[in-house]
């Protein structure tokens, strides 16, 4: 794992990666985003299939968007898994940068419910979860 970041005391850092063959890049930025309190969204991201996977590295927000669309599963998809768990609290992002539109959850909520439906991406989740 490469990581290419300013020194952070997030509590959301990546994990190093579960097998030494993987060797994701790892880049901390900052998106512009008027839907967040804060102005912008810092987050930890790299690539898994061609799809960004983010999450906020303050907060722990996953970005649940780029997870589902590795998959190769359409993002509509994921009205039904949010309607599936009404306790479910989802932040929407919309307009803006394209990389982080989508549908971002609390990281044990995002881990959950990767533990039941992405376990194709098991090791390359590993930065994220662990």
């Amino acid at each position: 794992m490469k990581t290419q970041q300013q020194k952070s005391t997030s509590k959301y850092q990546p994990y190093p990666p579960s097998s030494p063959h993987l060797q994701q890049v790892i880049k901390s930025a900052r998106y512009a985003t008027s839907q967040d309190s804060r102005g912008a969204i810092p987050v930890f991201q790299f690539e898994v299939n061609g799809h960004p996977i983010l999450w906020d590295s303050e907060n722990g927000f996953v970005h649940f968007t780029g997870i589902w669309k590795a998959l190769g599963n359409s993002k509509a998809d994921i009205v039904k898994i949010v309607d599936g768990n009404p306790d479910l609290q989802v932040k929407k992002v919309r307009g803006g940068c394209l990389t982080i539109q989508g549908t971002w959850m609390p990281f044990e909520s995002a881990k959950a419910l990767c533990v039941n439906n992405a376990w194709a991406l098991r090791f390359d989740l590993v930065p994220v979860f662990g």
